[in-house]
């Protein structure tokens, strides 16, 4: 009896844990709009011995455009301009091994600014840069180049600036936002779910004196986070899901000293993060999963410069990423168990000229990638999720501009 006792004690226990297990993954579900891990929807995953000509499932990402992003077969990408203008993309190798990549391919094109990669509906991979023409360039599945510039498409546009902003509409529609040389903001989108028509470009009632930040809330409406002439941070959202029509600009504010960054947290609100004038990270999050209100900014603290990099990690943490003067990659991230404080800036180490992105490979592990000071890409990443960071390695090779 004792012995039986304890054997179903064990079997328990063993429930209990995977309930503990699953939880995490449910809550974020949730917060995702019922979506997997790899940015697919749930009801789109297309069954085993599908026949090849049936149409193509809808792949609805729940995460923005970066410059490094999963595939659909759960690798890493990234994409960069080198130093002749031209963009690279690099890949993870194998699912299983740390962050080790395929080598450096060069898909053409004439990038003015940083290339971003978006998923798009068919689950193929979408590069946008602007050009040395002013105009918004996109490669569909970024291909390597054949002859000058194969593989890049003019999507037209007048005196754009920057890094472009992407992700997709409820629908499944990539939407992209960037910024002219005047402050105008410009959006332009697909007019069907991993099409190739492209509507005209439309104004944004709204200016930025940096890259706009886009993110698509818990209700399914996309927000556009801007950074005025006036150092104002102004968010403006769709007055509904996949419409075409944008509310008025709803001002947060507060100064910001160059582009926001902005991740959903695991209760499905979203929260930005900005530097001030001093250099001190801004972070602001709304009141609840996709309302019009916010909570207020409250100053995290640091001695930081260029751009942030917040994500949501594996266990449900928000954590930012950023430079000091010195170029050392800087890390700040939620404690306790309702993830509402704060713990202090760790220093992460490293010689960063420029900070690239941040991303979670398929294991859950945090990657953080940059250009060093002698022009390489520099990576380092976790060893477990949640574990020790990995020294900077250099082995990811090329040249790049510093600045």
């Amino acid at each position: 009896m004792e012995r039986r006792r304890d054997q179903k004690l064990l079997v328990l226990a063993g429930l209990g844990g995977l309930v503990l297990i699953a939880a995490p993954v449910v809550v974020f579900s949730q917060a995702m709009g019922e979506q997997d891990l790899l940015g697919a929807s749930v009801e789109s995953l297309e069954p085993a011995g599908t026949d090849s000509a049936a149409p193509v499932p809808t792949n609805v990402s729940p995460l923005p455009g970066a410059s490094v992003v999963l595939d659909r077969s759960g690798r890493l990408v990234l994409v960069a301009s080198g130093q002749d203008n031209q963009v690279l993309r690099n890949s993870q190798s194998a699912l299983s091994s740390a962050p080790e990549t395929t080598g450096w391919v060069n898909t053409g094109g004439s990038a003015a600014g940083d290339p971003v990669l978006a998923m798009n509906a068919d689950g193929e991979l979408v590069a946008f840069v602007v050009g040395t023409n002013g105009a918004l360039l996109e490669n569909y599945q970024v291909r390597p180049t054949i002859g000058d510039s194969a593989g890049w498409r003019d999507l037209g546009g007048e005196r754009l600036v920057g890094t472009p902003a992407v992700a997709q509409d409820a629908e499944g529609r990539l939407v992209v936002v960037v910024r002219a040389s005047d402050g105008a903001l410009r959006k332009i989108q697909q007019t069907e779910p991993g099409g190739d028509v492209w509507t005209q470009w439309q104004p944004i009632p709204a200016s930025a004196a940096h890259d706009p930040a886009l993110h698509r809330d818990s209700q399914g409406r996309l927000r556009i986070f801007a950074s005025g002439p006036d150092g104002q941070l102004r968010v403006i959202a769709q007055t509904g899901r996949a419409a075409d029509e944008w509310n008025a600009p709803q001002d947060l504010g507060r100064g910001a000293a160059g582009p926001p960054a902005v991740t959903m947290d695991n209760q499905g609100r979203l929260r930005v993060f900005a530097l001030d004038a001093d250099g001190s990270l801004l972070h602001d999050v709304e009141s609840d999963a996709a309302s019009d209100t916010w909570q207020g900014w409250q100053s995290l603290g640091g001695q930081l410069v260029g751009r942030p990099f917040a994500v949501t990690s594996a266990r449900g943490s928000v954590a930012v990423y950023a430079l000091n003067v010195h170029g050392s990659l800087q890390e700040i991230f939620q404690v306790g168990k309702q993830r509402e404080k704060w713990g202090s800036w760790n220093d992460r180490g490293g010689s960063i000229a420029k900070l690239v992105s941040v991303a979670q490979d398929v294991q859950g592990r945090l990657v953080v990638y940059g250009i060093g000071k002698k022009g390489t890409m520099e990576q380092t990443y976790q060893s477990v999720p949640a574990g020790q960071w990995k020294s900077w390695q250099s082995g990811l090779g090329g040249v790049f501009p510093t600045k």
